[in-house]
């Protein structure tokens, strides 16, 4: 079973501070999946450690990550009715 995911944006002006970066990347029980400049896909085995960590750093938003079911475009074909 994974770890759950939580999504890290940083609201400030420019890309992320790598000094912010470096601190999730160094948080115990924690994984950097995905990074873009301005966010961060984390799986945390303590949701809390994370939580605090991004609290304390300077125009940060913590949320859980809310997975979305892809819709299914396989084409099909209709029956008449009849």
């Amino acid at each position: 079973m994974t770890s759950p995911r939580f999504v890290l944006r940083y609201r400030g002006e420019g890309p992320a501070p790598e000094a912010d970066v470096g601190q999730v990347h160094d948080l115990g029980g924690a994984v950097v999946v995905d990074a873009s400049a301005r966010m961060l896909l984390v799986e945390a085995d303590d949701p809390g450690a994370l939580r605090d960590l991004a609290g304390n750093l300077s125009d940060w938003i913590f949320a859980p990550e809310q997975p979305y079911p892809l819709p299914d475009t396989r084409a099909r074909v209709e029956r008449p009715s009849g």
